[in-house]
């Protein structure tokens, strides 16, 4: 119903967009460059290339969480070792993605994404009871479970439906392919995962063939840029070890603003919805700890980013570009028991020629 009552609202939203500011137009010339990107770091689709333009960019990701929440109060530890062995006190991921789009003509793009990440997840073992009968608890037994490599891969092909001086709408279309495995395993030496698998939040991929569709409207003035974006990945089937990671839903809007000779900063709000994971693996055993347990997944988070970004006009970095954001919660709302969304930092850098 939320997700019903969200994507009626950023459809009336952009037809209303496109209705205000789609007359009085200049169209872009085949190979004028008019559209001023402002893109923040961490908007993957903003904007269609001009035909046999190229655009390769690398962005990092560096997200953490800390404590735990259910739903959208916090949960002590003691609680949570009611029901499982281990607690996860906080875990960091780091992400590194290449990307390339090209102009198949002035309205068709083709982008491609590869990802290497890694992820830590910081973890307490239920305190021992020691050998005298006063049940005094010995210190907790503290490791750290890793996972790390590529993880999935994503093609899409971007359709300028409005390609204009200042305002584009978008239809992009792309497929999830399933590089990145599922079938992760602790070292040898892990106290608590030793050669067994990983749970889902460690896994590098979905492992299954998923749909990414989308729709970006953006407007520009001389130095303002606003845009919105729906975005999702859908899964209709279940990988090969037994589970379906939920749809995800993304809503993003922000507004960019270019100070003076390329430098510009921007504002971002975005609203993530993510469905619970359907079935398990049978490998992993749901109560070792929260991130074993596939109803701890998913949930609702709305993020604000603030950003700002340099376009070099000249020199040997002409034609490239610089972005960061930083990015923190305003509401999140989790399924289950799960480690609280503390903050995040993207940074990215593009040259397109």
């Amino acid at each position: 119903m939320f997700f019903s009552q969200k994507w009626n609202v950023l459809l009336v939203g952009t037809l209303l967009s496109i209705h205000l500011f789609g007359q009085d137009t200049i169209s872009c010339d085949q190979s004028c460059h008019c559209f001023r990107n402002l893109t923040p770091a961490g908007v993957m689709i903003s904007h269609v290339h001009p035909k046999k333009e190229w655009m390769f960019s690398y962005r990092y990701m560096r997200m953490n969480g800390s404590d735990n929440i259910i739903g959208t109060k916090n949960i002590d530890e003691l609680s949570i070792f009611n029901d499982y062995i281990v607690v996860t006190p906080s875990m960091n991921m780091d992400m590194h993605m290449l990307m390339g789009m090209y102009g198949l003509t002035d309205r068709l793009t083709l982008m491609g994404m590869m990802n290497f990440s890694s992820q830590a997840m910081s973890m307490e073992m239920l305190p021992a009871i020691g050998h005298s009968h006063d049940m005094e608890m010995e210190n907790n037994t503290r490791m750290e479970m890793r996972s790390s490599g590529f993880s999935d891969s994503k093609i899409h092909l971007l359709v300028g439906l409005i390609k204009k001086f200042d305002q584009q709408f978008i239809l992009g279309v792309g497929l999830n392919l399933p590089t990145g495995s599922i079938e992760m395993k602790g070292l040898s030496n892990d106290m608590f995962y030793s050669n067994s698998r990983l749970p889902y939040m460690m896994q590098l991929g979905s492992g299954t063939f998923d749909f990414l569709p989308s729709v970006t409207y953006s407007k520009q003035s001389d130095h303002f840029a606003f845009s919105f974006q729906a975005s999702s990945a859908l899964r209709f089937y279940s990988n090969n070890v037994g589970y379906e990671l939920g749809n995800e839903y993304q809503f993003n809007i922000w507004g960019a603003y270019n100070w003076w000779k390329g430098f510009s900063s921007s504002l971002r709000f975005e609203n993530q919805l993510v469905n619970s994971i359907k079935g398990s693996d049978k490998l992993i055993y749901a109560f070792n700890e929260i991130a074993a347990n596939p109803l701890n997944y998913g949930g609702n988070k709305v993020l604000s980013y603030i950003g700002t970004a340099f376009d070099f006009k000249k020199g040997f970095l002409l034609n490239s570009r610089i972005s960061l954001e930083y990015g923190f919660p305003i509401y999140q709302k989790v399924n289950g028991i799960q480690n609280k969304y503390k903050q995040s930092i993207m940074a990215s850098l593009s040259y397109s020629f």
